[in-house]
């Protein structure tokens, strides 16, 4: 008898002792079951947020074209600064796969195309737009943030992206040729070939130089764009093809449309990266 008196005197803490430890360790299993739950259930209310955006944002547009002929208005009109505001505020609350599906909306609309686009996008934000496999063919996404966004396998082949801010953008196997016209001033980059006075890659403005920061531009078809004034630092690219792309190797001045005269930087490329071997084209060497 003392003997089992003694054993349920060591046992019986023990087995108390072990209840609460795993009285503990359900409760904080459970806790973390439920912090996770509750941040999925956080997840689908933005996602099905972001989509009712989105889907609003269609309703919206498509009532400014049929109700309010929206692709036949003019410059100043006020249906076109309602089609703006509206894309703007829309704009702010997406993810990048939705903003790669507003702006494919656009395009396929023929509001944003150029060489007079309807929809102005001036600054509007589509940082991280997913742009994958998209054809963009000259679409007017000029002077918007367009850092992180992907534009793999897309075909922006024409699209007017001066003043464009694309660090880090993903460009890789996207089409970006360009064929400039002869002569001319500056009319920002990558504008569609075959429009009088345009030069594809550079602007007369400096605060309009083409920023290619560390943009990925693995296997990028460049040829023939003109790459004078841009900034290619930290770029990648590797597998580019530069044939005939042309660049300058110190300061520019060129006249832009006005008559007013400004200088216009060399060309910037990644460190050790050597233009000619590529078979791009130095414009004053």
């Amino acid at each position: 008898m003392d003997i089992l008196v003694q054993y349920a005197q060591i046992v019986g803490p023990v087995l108390i002792l072990g209840t609460l430890i795993f009285g503990v360790y359900q409760f904080n299993k459970n806790q973390e079951q439920s912090n996770k739950q509750q941040e999925i259930n956080a997840a689908q209310l933005l996602d099905q947020q972001r989509q009712t955006t989105l889907n609003q944002y269609f309703d919206d547009m498509s009532a400014l074209v049929l109700q309010n002929s929206l692709t036949k208005s003019r410059l100043g009109d006020p249906v076109r600064a309602i089609a703006v505001a509206r894309t703007d505020t829309a704009v702010r609350d997406l993810d990048g796969a939705r903003k790669g599906r507003l702006i494919r909306y656009l395009w396929e609309a023929n509001l944003i195309t150029e060489p007079q686009p309807i929809v102005t996008l001036y600054q509007v934000n589509l940082n991280g737009a997913d742009f994958k496999g998209a054809n963009l063919a000259q679409a007017d996404l000029s002077t918007n943030n367009l850092i992180g966004a992907n534009f793999a396998n897309a075909n922006p082949n024409g699209a007017n992206l001066s003043g464009a801010n694309l660090y880090h953008a993903n460009l890789s196997d996207a089409n970006l040729s360009c064929f400039k016209s002869s002569g001319g001033s500056s009319a920002g980059i990558l504008k569609p070939g075959g429009v009088v006075n345009v030069v594809c890659t550079h602007s007369a403005d400096p605060s309009l130089r083409a920023d290619l920061r560390a943009a990925d531009l693995v296997g990028a078809d460049l040829i023939g764009a003109d790459l004078i004034g841009a900034d290619l630092i930290g770029a990648d690219l590797r597998g580019a093809d530069l044939r005939g792309a042309t660049y300058n190797s110190k300061p520019m001045s060129l006249t832009d449309q006005r008559g007013n005269t400004l200088t216009v930087g060399p060309t910037l490329w990644p460190q050790g990266f050597n233009p000619t071997a590529a078979e791009a084209t130095c414009f004053d060497c």
